[in-house]
């Protein structure tokens, strides 16, 4: 219809050096644009237009606008203000004659809280609660537990990776981003309902196959990463950084959850109390999972039901897809990040995260309030620096990620090599040097989950989703597999060992292990290769 051209072009006449850089910037327009234009289309979709035409008229005052706004609104006579006539919704949508609105279920779907359609919520629910290649290690019960129960379920985790990706290429994306709700709903049913079988092998057996079943349900994780916010259009860089961080802080504070829970079971089991455990082996157990199945299970069918158009597409060709990956770069990388991660700090995971809750001195609800206080408080802070950053400069968290070095490695050293366990230089006794030791731990997660999302922004800058789903699936089954390896060759497969010597021997004798040098350098070359490619390949330059 040329709408959005006549805006522009009227906005021209306050064309000078100075607004061609603001309200003027074509860039700018053409995002704000897309955005609006989305939302109408949205808008009549969903039939929330009043009756069979609409009136819509795109005003813009003569005198410099707000930036990169665009103003739909009344038509107005006045000289201040230059008007587009009718348009026709169905002319202008080509949604035809025959055109019946959604039903109930899917406008409520696409109904906005915010920047945030309610189906999207959902999708970032399966990202949140899945767990990656790390973390199958806290699903094993963290540590205590039998290589052999973490070959098994990494065994699981790589082949249901591998089936996740043949369903996703061969079916609508409506499967690949709902079945997994189902095994989700069936592990916490299982969970359920295993102290209702005699204790000894049975209940075990059951839980193992809830276990099994979450790591089902888990490999899918990637895949509502890359096709989430599908149906829309024209968003900033700043809106997928805030999103990013949303949910990569709702999944830290899950996680921490999830590894109090295992730290607790194994804990119980150790001490010989396991069955006297009134929640983890009493019926009540049922009363808190099997409502929590019954939800996951009624998220699954309302996905399959009711998601926007763009996810029931067939999955289209794509000529010489795979070949496309080897040429990029930064995927191989990304692929040889993963790689050194996963062999020298997978198997002292569950070590590091029960340094959090090990301590004799700081009750729980203390370290409970530090969690809260930097995955929400802190992590909000960064949120609002990187969103204003990212309006203008979409480089700033990637470049910020890089320059973090290596926050995980020392999360790490932290947490395993004796340096937290003893703080006596903190003022206030035990209490607070287990308290300051825990704080320092949580601010190192917090920057390697900065650093996390700005790795993250990089894919997002310079693929396509489909790019970014199969990558991050290699990833998954790379990384679960090199996390096996690691468990039977590492040199910290069972304790810290060399990798993270024990500080409070001496540091000269720390210091002299080979392998802390080691893996010091193969986490600290990882960011280097991020920044020689990352300028090369992103999409969008600076």
């Amino acid at each position: 219809t040329g709408e959005y051209y006549r805006v522009f072009e009227a906005r021209l006449q306050s064309l000078d050096g100075k607004t061609s850089e603001t309200d003027l910037c074509i860039e700018q327009f053409l995002v704000e644009s897309e955005k609006a234009w989305f939302k109408k289309y949205r808008d009549a979709k969903l039939g929330r237009s009043h009756g069979a035409k609409i009136t819509s008229a795109v005003h813009v005052k003569r005198a410099p606008s707000p930036y990169g706004s665009v103003h739909t609104g009344p038509a107005d006579d006045s000289d201040d203000n230059a008007s587009v006539g009718d348009i026709s919704t169905t002319e202008d949508f080509l949604l035809g004659e025959d055109f019946k609105r959604p039903s109930v279920v899917k406008r409520w779907m696409l109904t906005r809280i915010g920047d945030w359609p309610l189906y999207s919520l959902l999708l970032a629910l399966g990202q949140i609660i899945a767990a990656n290649s790390f973390q199958i290690t806290l699903l094993t019960g963290g540590q205590g537990q039998t290589p052999e129960k973490l070959y098994i379920i990494g065994g699981i985790y790589i082949a249901t990776s591998a089936m996740w990706w043949l369903v996703f290429r061969t079916l609508k994306a409506t499967y690949v981003l709902s079945l997994p709700f189902a095994f989700y709903g069936l592990a916490f049913f299982f969970v359920g309902m295993a102290p209702f079988l005699p204790a000894g092998g049975g209940r075990e057996w059951m839980r193992n196959v809830a276990t099994g079943l979450y790591a089902t349900a888990s490999s899918s994780g990637s895949f509502y990463f890359a096709l989430n916010f599908g149906d829309e259009g024209g968003s900033p860089i700043t809106a997928w950084v805030y999103r990013a961080c949303i949910i990569q802080d709702t999944q830290q504070i899950y996680i921490t959850a999830l590894f109090y829970w295992g730290n607790t079971m194994v804990t119980a089991t150790q001490s010989s109390k396991m069955e006297q455990n009134t929640l983890t082996s009493s019926r009540t157990m049922a009363a808190i999972t099997l409502p929590i199945a019954g939800l996951l299970w009624s998220i699954g069918i309302v996905l399959f039901t009711a998601l926007p158009p763009y996810y029931r597409q067939s999955p289209g060709k794509i000529p010489n897809f795979y070949q496309t990956l080897l040429r990029r770069k930064l995927i191989g990388w990304f692929f040889l990040t993963v790689i050194l991660q996963n062999y020298f700090l997978s198997t002292p995971y569950g070590r590091s995260w029960a340094y959090l809750w090990s301590s004799k001195y700081a009750p729980h609800w203390a370290v409970a309030l530090l969690v809260l206080a930097f995955f929400v408080v802190v992590w909000a802070a960064l949120l609002l620096v990187f969103s204003l950053l990212s309006r203008s400069h979409s480089w700033v968290l990637p470049i910020f990620a890089i320059g973090l070095g290596a926050p995980r490695w020392a999360q790490m050293l932290w947490g395993t090599s004796s340096f937290g366990l003893w703080v006596p230089w903190m003022p206030g006794g035990p209490v607070a040097g287990a308290l300051a030791g825990r704080s320092l731990w949580l601010w190192l997660g917090v920057l390697d989950a900065t650093q996390g999302v700005g790795f993250g922004m990089m894919l997002l800058q310079t693929l396509t989703r489909i790019h970014i789903a199969v990558s991050l699936v290699t990833a998954q089954i790379l990384g679960a597999a090199v996390t096996l390896i690691a468990k039977a060759t590492a040199p910290d497969r069972d304790w810290p060992g060399d990798v993270f010597p024990d500080f409070s021997a001496g540091i000269t004798q720390a210091v002299n292990k080979p392998w802390f040098w080691i893996a010091l350098a193969c986490q600290l070359v990882i960011p280097v290769g991020f920044f020689k490619f990352f300028r090369k390949e992103q999409l969008s330059k600076p």
